[in-house]
């Protein structure tokens, strides 16, 4: 009877002991957090713990530009970061603008082209008084050399594409710029025919803020 009593207390004073130390950690599955990932705003169901917010690995990585990848077999978790661009100045998504130049054997030479910052607003704003032909001519941009109704692709990283996304031809007439939309198709334009060197504006479009880049061009 003794060695019951005694195993019986025993067991109630590890009970005890286990819920004092569990009570000393806050622990609440359901609390929801805002974070501001890219000066996105996204809300997400999180862990708090103790004093730490843990936070789902998939939703981290998805938004940051990675794919996230389980393997049952494994038990492993892999996590692929794909390339990203982020303006050094208002940290927004950057875009690739690439020249498709097909050579004489018939492969693909990819040659990036280099891109004029105009009025942005990120995380950071700028805001240029100049006009955006002024901009070009006052950085002295060196058009680069291309053949004409070539392409021109225009390429965002995967999950950080623009709401909108519109590019345009940048003339002056009577001392007033004009602009001429470009049509594109799957991320890419169509240059024109006639030789000359034409000014281009792409202008992208979030809800949290919008980005402005000048590049020229010369048709040869």
């Amino acid at each position: 009877m003794k060695k019951i009593m005694v195993a019986v207390v025993l067991g109630l004073l590890a009970f005890m002991s286990i819920l004092a130390y569990a009570l000393s950690f806050s622990l609440d599955f359901l609390s929801s957090q805002k974070f501001i990932v890219n000066g996105k705003d996204v809300e997400y169901s999180v862990i708090d713990y103790n004093g730490h917010v843990y936070v789902p690995l998939r939703f981290v990585a998805e938004n940051m530009a990675s794919d996230v990848e389980y393997r049952e077999y494994t038990g492993i978790a892999s996590i692929n970061q794909r390339s990203t661009r982020f303006d050094d100045v208002v940290a927004a998504p950057k875009p690739e603008i690439i020249y498709e130049k097909r050579l004489r054997n018939g492969s693909m030479w990819m040659q990036d082209i280099p891109l004029l910052q105009g009025n942005s607003c990120w995380t950071e704003c700028i805001r240029e008084s100049r006009s955006e032909l002024t901009l070009l001519k006052q950085a002295e941009y060196p058009a680069v050399e291309v053949k004409p109704e070539s392409y021109i692709s225009i390429r965002y990283t995967r999950g950080m594409e623009p709401q909108q996304l519109e590019c345009s031809v940048i003339t002056s007439a009577g001392g007033k710029e004009l602009y001429t939309g470009i049509e594109m198709e799957q991320g890419r334009i169509r240059l024109p025919r006639e030789p000359g060197i034409y000014s281009i504006v792409l202008r992208s479009n979030w809800e949290q803020g919008y980005t402005t880049y000048l590049f020229a061009i010369k048709i040869v």
